[in-house]
């Protein structure tokens, strides 16, 4: 193989290895989102649980209070039945005592079934703790990693230009121009082999003096249908060679 294709590979290699960083170097911020918004979402369940915890808790207390007012209106009640000399109005008192009582068995019986749901609520809680203190720990954790992936990588680009750097000022000028030009308007790989006397980049069939010349190892042998720079390698199969 031509020196100056060898090297050319070489760069190629390099400059998709650089490509495939940057796209990952990219991709780690939408990932370290991701990992933010997971661990915000467990906590805003957490603290949406302690919310409906207080609230439940809110409700038993003023359930508690509605008992002792109910228990003060009956003392109340009691000393204006013993303060009182008419019997309607002893009797009204009366009904006005069993009224309360019978409210604060309905309060009470309101309040244990509240309790209850206090009680069946609390481990709810605790998971959802649980769950929000694991989703922290892995977001700090998946965070860390992040970040040292990103040193790694941007270490990694900073080997790569070099590489490319020390790898252009040994190619040839005409060459390198002619591979950045393919670069821009070529997806894949831009200097490619040669494939059953078909160009391996696009497919198609390959005159016989390029696959001559590809074979020989001439500088900058092009594909005249794509452009993409050619070689070609023992390993490589000719169409002439197929019937052998």
């Amino acid at each position: 193989m031509n020196e100056n294709i060898r090297q050319v590979l070489i760069l190629q290699d390099r400059d998709m290895k650089f490509s495939r960083l940057e796209e990952e170097l990219e991709s780690l911020d939408p990932e370290r989102q991701s990992a933010k918004r997971d661990s915000l979402k467990r906590q805003q369940i957490y603290e949406e649980a302690k919310q409906n915890l207080v609230k439940l808790e809110v409700r038993r207390k003023d359930l508690d209070n509605d008992v002792e007012t109910k228990k003060t209106q009956i003392n109340k009640y009691a000393q204006q039945q013993l303060e009182t000399r008419k019997n309607e109005e002893y009797t009204a008192l009366g009904r006005e005592i069993d009224h309360a009582k019978e409210a604060i068995s309905k309060i009470e019986d309101e309040e244990l079934e509240l309790l209850e749901e206090i009680d069946s609520y609390k481990p709810k809680i605790e998971e959802a703790k649980g769950i929000a203190e694991e989703a922290k720990a892995h977001e700090v954790a998946t965070l860390a990693d992040f970040d040292e992936r990103e040193k790694n990588i941007e270490k990694e680009l900073e080997v790569l230009e070099d590489e490319r750097a020390s790898l252009i000022e040994k190619l040839d000028s005409k060459l390198v121009r002619h591979y950045e030009r393919l670069l821009e308007t070529k997806s894949g790989k831009v200097v490619v082999g040669v494939d059953h006397g078909n160009c391996s980049g696009c497919h198609m069939k390959l005159q016989a003096q390029t696959l001559v010349d590809a074979k020989s190892g001439r500088d900058m042998v092009t594909c005249t249908n794509c452009g993409r720079l050619l070689y070609y390698t023992r390993e490589m199969i000719m169409p002439d060679e197929l019937a052998d």
